[in-house]
C-alpha cells in the first residue's frame, strides 16, 4: 500500500470512529488503539511501518507546541515543583527500576541497554495526556500538574536515551559528563526555543494577513524543534518554550481573524496527528513481533507484563512519598501549599499514559552497533516497549473515569468561576464606555439606553451566577434567550438555503451570509457561561 493511500486510509478510520467512542464513552484516542490492534492482526493486510523520524519531526513538534500555548505559564510556574519531580524525578526514578527489573528477568541484557528500555518507557506521552485528560472534568491544577509533566519529561527521556545509546556503543558512561551534557542541552534548548519564538512574534506583527499568520505558527512549532536538535540541543524543550511564549504574546498582537483561522487550522492538523499516531501505534504488532521467534508467547506475555507492571508500579511508589517528604523536611512548603488528599495523589498515580514517543525511540534503535555487530536484543527492547503501551493506554485510559467518580473527583468549578468574573468585568467595561459615550458620542440616547439595558441585564445573570442559589430564573431566562435565538439562527439559514435554490442570490452571497451566521452560532456555543 502507497504511503498516500494508508494515510487517506487511516484519517478515514479516525473520522468514523468519532460516534462510536461518543455512543461508547470511551476517548476516541482508547478506541482508535484498540481498534487498529485488532486490525491488524488480519491476515494480509499490508504492513505499515512507523518512521521514528515521521513521528519526531513531523508529529510531536505540532503536539508540544498546542500543549504549551494553551498552559496556563502563571499555573506552570505556580506548580514547578510538583511537575519538575516527576518530569525529572520519576522519569530517571523510572528508568533505573526498569533496568533493574529487566535485569532481574536473567535474559543477559547488558546494563546500558537496561538503562535504554527504562529511558524508553519513562516519560507519559504529551499527545495521550492532552487528549485525554481534558476530556475528563478533571480539577485545574490536576490538569495543569499532568499536562506540565508531560510537556518537560520527554526531554528528560530522549536525553538518557541518547547517553544509554552512547554508553551501549562506546562501552563507558560518565554520571559527571551526563549530568552536565544535560543541563547543557536543557538550556540551550529553552534559548533556541526563546529565541525563534521571538522571531516569530516580531514577523507576524508585520504580516498583517491571517492565513499568513496562521501559516507562521505552525511553521514556528516546527523550526523550534528543528533548530534545536540541528545545534546539538533538546527539541522538546525549545518547542515547549516556543509555545509558552506564542501563548502570552499571539492573542495580543494578532487580529480577530486570525484567531478564528489558527484555532480552526490548529484543531484540524491536531486531530489528524493524534488520529494518525494513535492508529499506528496498534498497527505496528505485525511489525513488532517479527524477530521474536527465540522466545515463546508465554516467555514474552511473563517479560511484557513483567516490564508493564513495574512501569505502573513506579509511579504508585514515586507519588506519596514526592508529596509528603518536600513538605516534611520543607514545613514553608507545607504552609503555601498543604498536602493534597489521598485521592488526588492515586488520581495522578493512574495517568501515566505512554505513547507515540516510546514507540518512535524504540524503532529507532539502530539496527547495528559501530562495529557492524547487530544490536543487542533490539526487537525484544521493541517489543517490551510495545507492551507498555499499550498496557498503559487500555487499563489507565479505559478505567480512569470510573476511578475518578469512585475518588468523587471532579471538576471543582474553578475555570467557572474565573470565566464569570471576567465576562461580569467586561460587560462592567462596556457599560461605563456607554456611560461616556452619552454626551459626545453622536450616538443616540435612545440607542445608548437601550444596549445599556441589554448590558446591565447580563451583568445581573452573571451576578446570579456567583450565588451559591442552587437554582436562578435569571440564568434560566438567559438559558431560553440562547434557545430562542438558536431556533431564529435555524430559521435564517433554511431561508438563506431556500433564496440560494431559488437562484434569488448569487454564490458568494450565500457564502458571505452563511460564514456569519457559522460566527454568530459558535458564539452561542462556545458560550458556557
Amino acid at each position: 500500500m502507497e504511503l498516500i493511500e494508508a494515510t487517506l486510509l487511516l484519517l478515514f478510520l479516525t473520522t468514523i470512529t468519532v460516534p462510536w467512542a461518543r455512543r461508547i464513552g470511551l476517548p476516541i484516542e482508547i478506541l482508535l488503539v484498540i481498534g487498529s490492534l485488532i486490525l491488524s492482526l488480519i491476515p494480509g493486510l499490508p504492513p505499515l511501518m512507523l518512521n521514528p523520524e515521521v513521528v519526531f519531526m513531523l508529529f510531536l513538534p505540532p503536539i508540544l507546541f498546542a500543549a504549551a500555548y494553551f498552559t496556563s505559564w502563571r499555573d506552570f510556574k505556580r506548580n514547578r515543583r510538583p511537575i519538575f519531580l516527576l518530569s525529572f524525578g520519576l522519569v530517571l526514578f523510572t528508568t533505573t527500576l526498569v533496568a533493574v527489573a529487566l535485569r532481574s528477568l536473567g535474559l543477559g541484557v547488558s546494563w546500558p541497554a537496561a538503562f535504554l528500555l527504562g529511558a524508553i518507557v519513562s516519560p507519559p506521552d504529551a499527545s495521550a495526556a492532552t487528549a485525554i485528560v481534558r476530556k475528563l472534568g478533571l480539577p485545574r491544577r490536576l490538569v495543569t500538574i499532568i499536562e506540565g509533566e508531560s510537556l518537560v519529561n520527554d526531554a528528560t527521556a530522549l536525553v538518557a536515551f541518547r547517553f544509554a545509546l552512547a554508553a551501549i556503543a562506546t562501552g563507558s558512561f560518565s554520571f559527571g559528563d551526563a549530568a552536565w551534557q544535560f543541563v547543557l542541552v536543557a538550556v540551550g534548548g529553552g534559548v533556541v526555543g526563546l529565541s525563534v519564538a521571538v522571531g516569530g512574534i516580531f514577523i507576524v506583527r508585520r504580516l498583517n494577513n491571517s492565513t499568513a499568520e496562521t501559516t507562521l505558527t505552525l511553521v514556528t512549532s516546527f523550526a523550534a524543534y528543528i533548530f534545536a536538535e540541528r545545534l546539538g540541543f533538546s527539541g522538546v524543550i525549545s518547542t515547549v518554550v516556543g509555545g509558552l511564549y506564542y501563548g502570552r504574546r499571539l492573542p495580543a498582537v494578532t487580529s480577530a481573524q486570525t484567531h478564528l483561522e489558527a484555532e480552526a487550522t490548529w484543531n484540524t492538523l491536531l486531530f489528524i496527528i493524534n488520529g494518525l499516531v494513535f492508529t499506528l501505534i496498534g498497527l505496528q504488532m505485525p511489525a513488532v513481533i517479527r524477530g521474536l521467534d527465540g522466545y515463546s508467547w508465554l516467555q514474552l506475555a511473563f517479560y511484557g507484563a513483567t516490564i508493564s507492571f513495574v512501569v505502573l508500579a513506579v509511579r504508585f511508589i514515586w507519588m506519596y512519598p514526592a508529596a509528603y517528604l518536600p513538605r516534611k523536611l520543607f514545613p514553608s512548603i507545607g504552609r503555601k501549599d498543604p498536602m493534597p488528599p489521598a485521592a488526588v495523589i492515586v488520581a495522578l498515580s493512574w495517568t501515566g499514559m505512554r505513547g507515540i514517543v516510546s514507540l518512535a525511540a524504540a524503532l529507532s534503535i539502530p539496527l547495528t552497533l559501530p562495529s557492524g555487530e547487530e544490536f543487542p536484543f533490539r526487537n525484544l527492547l521493541i517489543f517490551l516497549t510495545y507492551v507498555v503501551i499499550l498496557t498503559t493506554l487500555l487499563i489507565p485510559g479505559t478505567t480512569l473515569p470510573a476511578l475518578l467518580r469512585w475518588l468523587s473527583i471532579k471538576d471543582d468549578g474553578e475555570s467557572r468561576r474565573d470565566e464569570t468574573l471576567a465576562r461580569l468585568s467586561l460587560f462592567k467595561a462596556g457599560l461605563r464606555k456607554l456611560g461616556t459615550l452619552k454626551s459626545d458620542s453622536g450616538i443616540s440616547a435612545e440607542l445608548i439606553e437601550s444596549t445599556a439595558s441589554r448590558y446591565e441585564r447580563r451583568i445581573q445573570t452573571l451576578e446570579s451566577n456567583l450565588e451559591p442559589a442552587s437554582f436562578s430564573p435569571l440564568f434560566d431566562e438567559d438559558q431560553m434567550l440562547r434557545q430562542l435565538m438558536r431556533s431564529l439562527l435555524e430559521a435564517e439559514r433554511k431561508e438563506l438555503a431556500s433564496l440560494r435554490e431559488a437562484a434569488a442570490i448569487h454564490d458568494e452571497v450565500f457564502f458571505n451570509i452563511s460564514r456569519e451566521l457559522d460566527i454568530e452560532e459558535a458564539r452561542l456555543e462556545g458560550q458556557r457561561i
